[in-house]
């Protein structure tokens, strides 16, 4: 085995061992592997022009910091969740408000309820918060473009779960099946002071804006299966909020509105000296690991054209 091809087997390994653990995580089943799979369809179209060899060393070990802040996230929004009900006395306590504005239970969602669909929906619920923004990011990894990989994981969690935290803290929502003493169309099997908890932090719906700030930059891609294979998850995702009354209506369209706000902030970040900085040092280094490890292309010299044989014999 040659020096580069050891390099890059050690690198798509690395990178493989890397995504099969983000699918750990939360044990995505065959249908979040599906999806994830047909998300990465004409990525060659949306990718930059660089070598794998230069992108991955550093692509792999920015994955890695991302897998670690997932691996580690639910536990720790457990107990901000649990700070926040023992601490926390909320200035803005909207049930009564929100419960009493026409059309905002999204009732019309729910004006036909097949078993098949609810199913679809409690499927989508339960995996979307993680898997369309991994979807983002892994997609981002393929295309090998150091400012997808930034606005993609920026707008998603980077961003929301720091300036969403302030509104969970002021504002006491609950989810709409927990207001009205409804059963859980999710079907937890939750106690009653576990239901308390769970349904909090409902404004605005962070479901709605990872999935919204992953649909808004789905569609700059070239790739026109993308688009639509990305986009059409992410709306059911959101529709999904509210046909199994978790999300109010006006929390929905803060969702929106909130992840709009987050795309514009990470388009500013990386449009910065700052971020352009670390994308060149970022592919620089690369291309001296690949140097270094693989050692400099040789060029192939021009093969030589036999003359024409009616030259020879005049």
């Amino acid at each position: 085995m040659t020096a580069r091809t050891g390099y890059m087997t050690f690198l798509v390994a690395a990178a493989a061992a890397i995504i099969f653990a983000i699918t750990r995580v939360e044990n995505w089943g065959i249908l979040c592997l599906i999806v994830l799979a047909l998300a990465l369809i004409g990525a060659r179209k949306d990718a930059k022009a660089i070598s794998w060899g230069q992108f991955m060393p550093l692509g792999i070990v920015v994955m890695f910091v991302f897998f670690l802040i997932y691996n580690y996230a639910n536990p720790m929004w457990h107990q901000v969740v649990g700070y926040q009900t023992a601490n926390i006395r909320h200035i803005f306590q909207w049930n009564e408000i929100f419960n009493a504005i026409p059309f905002n239970d999204a009732f019309f969602f729910r004006l036909w309820q097949p078993g098949w669909l609810t199913e679809y929906f409690q499927w989508v619920y339960n995996y979307g918060f993680a898997l369309s923004y991994w979807i983002c990011v892994i997609r981002a990894f393929f295309t090998k473009d150091v400012q997808k990989f930034g606005r993609y994981s920026l707008a998603g969690y980077l961003l929301q779960v720091p300036l969403i935290l302030p509104f969970y803290n002021l504002v006491l929502l609950q989810e709409v099946w927990y207001v009205q003493g409804t059963p859980d169309l999710l079907e937890r099997i939750l106690t009653p002071e576990q239901q308390y908890s769970t349904a909090m932090n409902c404004f605005p719906s962070m479901h709605t804006s990872i999935a919204f700030a992953g649909f808004l930059l789905s569609m700059r891609e070239k790739s026109v299966w993308y688009r639509w294979w990305i986009g059409t998850y992410c709306i059911s995702i959101i529709v999904s909020t509210m046909y199994l009354k978790i999300h109010w209506v006006i929390d929905v369209f803060a969702g929106m509105a909130f992840a709009y706000g987050c795309v514009k902030l990470a388009d500013w970040i990386v449009g910065t000296k700052a971020y352009a900085a670390f994308a060149a040092w970022f592919e620089a280094l690369g291309a001296r690991l690949q140097n270094r490890f693989m050692g400099p292309k040789v060029p192939q010299m021009p093969q030589a054209v036999p003359p024409d044989s009616s030259t020879l014999h005049g």
